[in-house]
């Protein structure tokens, strides 16, 4: 029996329980018309067929980390393993959120050809997640400074840096199950993943992380068919012309989001969690994002009638500062971070001018006072020398000084009588189309106003085993290591800077 007959014959075991309605099989609903369309499969594969493949490919990875633990290839660079710390943290968060995503739309997209491949998907997310919780485990075992590997799951849930990667998983989790297809699907896996996964798995292979590079291919291998779901439900969606207008509002949407969120922490681990380079993050993110995924794979949505996203020109620009930007912010707030800091060298500095020209002029004064703040027997601490932390975004969460401090244009927002702050016209317009969504979130500044940032440490639990030593550190080598009595003598209180200017009208 030929292998399309045979899964044709699978796909008729399909049947609509008496025991429950219709409306009770599928758990939620979808605003788009998707129900009774007839997609292609995007790959026809049994179950039996799939576990034989993973189950290589996983032989394969764990027996190099079996052999890597056992014997030493030789110390990692620490600027890449430092990185990486807060890297794995949210890589991890962001897969396991995809398989809830994905398990979401196998109970709620109609057609059979397009769960089966949902469901194949979950099961790849769910391995993604363990793969990279080995890495984790494996790193916190075997380098020399483990502190922050061992509470990578916490900190995702509550470092402010990761709240950029929390709001982006939490609003795909709660989304239309299809609009989340789209977000995920479109945006994060067909956009982004090759220039992660394929892109920093040669940096990680680069500065001697065998472990992460090979964990970054073997999950590359699985987006492949995440990219063909992908395709197979936005072009059963385009099959209906009713659903055009959703998808374009759904693009508009994506293409933001995920630029704020994937793409900001793609940039910053390109730039500033490696020491040998050989292209910027700016260039990867044109060529990998701009060229390959806007300029081929979604020009091919054109002639069903979408348009290009709408804050596109922005995207583009930003990437002449965005790296620097969030290395500004990642920097500068490092006691409530947990991990150690590596700053630049003159060799950074050159590379930098080089690729992004302008770069000392806007950034050089930022990094003197860096390293001017390093040493803790300063009594300097380079978030109160920067007048503290900036508002943060309340629909992606970033600080509102992107693309640039200077450049930057937060915006206030009243919406039942509360000034929401917003920090570009990409997140107002989010914010105004569905305000009710991303109002429930509690900022920094709702929890920790008026702490002292000893305080803030210890409530966050970034606090080595001593009880009194920092797990962040804003170098790596440093001669002391900053403890809680050297942040209380720095006298720094969290205060909620003032709102910036309102934007009108009222979002009612």
């Amino acid at each position: 029996m030929k292998i399309t007959e045979a899964y044709d014959r699978v796909k008729d075991l399909e049947w609509e329980p008496t025991y429950i309605t219709p409306e009770q099989k599928s758990v939620e609903t979808t605003r788009f018309f998707i129900k009774d369309t007839k997609p292609n499969d995007p790959f026809k594969t049994f179950v039996r067929e799939y576990c034989e493949q993973e189950l290589e490919k996983d032989d394969r990875h764990y027996a190099l980390l079996e052999a890597s633990t056992r014997l030493s290839t030789g110390e990692p660079d620490a600027r890449w393993m430092e990185g990486m710390k807060f890297g794995l943290s949210n890589l991890v968060g962001v897969e396991y959120a995809a398989a809830r995503a994905m398990g979401r739309m196998a109970r709620t997209v109609a057609p059979v050809e397009l769960r089966q491949g949902y469901m194949m998907q979950m099961l790849d997310e769910m391995r993604h997640s363990n793969l990279e919780m080995n890495v984790i485990r494996h790193h916190m075992r075997n380098w020399k400074d483990p502190v922050g590997y061992d509470i990578a799951a916490k900190a995702n849930a509550n470092s402010v840096g990761s709240a950029i990667f929390r709001s982006m998983v939490e609003d795909l989790m709660t989304s239309d199950p299809v609009e989340t297809s789209i977000g995920l699907q479109v945006f994060i896996e067909t956009a982004y993943t090759n220039l992660f996964f394929v892109g920093l798995s040669s940096a990680a292979a680069a500065h001697g992380d065998d472990m992460m590079a090979s964990t970054m291919m073997t999950i590359q291998s699985d987006e492949a068919r995440h990219m063909a779901n992908g395709w197979s439900t936005l072009s059963a969606l385009l099959s209906d012309d009713r659903n055009i207008p959703m998808i374009q509002e759904a693009m508009d949407k994506w293409s933001w989001r995920i630029h704020c969120s994937f793409g900001t922490g793609n940039m910053l681990f390109s730039d500033y969690f490696v020491n040998k380079r050989t292209e910027s993050g700016k260039e990867m993110t044109m060529r990998w994002v701009m060229d390959d995924f806007y300029g081929g794979f979604y020009q091919k949505l054109e002639k069903f009638g979408i348009k290009p996203p709408k804050f596109l020109d922005q995207m583009v620009t930003d990437l002449d500062w965005t790296s620097h930007t969030t290395a500004v912010y990642l920097f500068g707030a490092w006691p409530v971070f947990f991990h150690r800091f590596d700053g630049l060298n003159e060799n950074d500095f050159e590379w930098f001018e080089e690729k992004y020209p302008g770069f000392t002029e806007n950034f050089g004064a930022f990094w003197e006072a860096y390293n001017d703040c390093k040493d803790p027997d300063n009594r300097k601490l380079i978030l109160k020398e920067l007048g503290g932390l900036p508002n943060f975004c309340q629909v992606c969460n970033r600080p509102t000084i992107f693309p640039r401090q200077d450049l930057a244009r937060p915006r206030s927002v009243l919406f039942r009588g509360k000034d929401y702050c917003l920090c570009s016209d990409g997140c107002e317009h989010i914010f105004r189309k569905e305000a009710d969504r991303y109002v429930g979130s509690k900022s920094f500044y709702d929890l920790y106003e008026g702490k002292e940032l000893s305080e803030v440490i210890q409530a966050l639990g970034y606090v080595r085993d001593d009880g009194k030593t920092l797990m962040a550190q804003p170098e790596l080598n440093p001669k002391r290591m900053w403890t809680l009595d050297d942040i209380k003598a720095c006298d720094y209180v969290v205060e909620r800077p003032p709102m910036p200017p309102r934007s009108e009208p009222e979002v009612v």
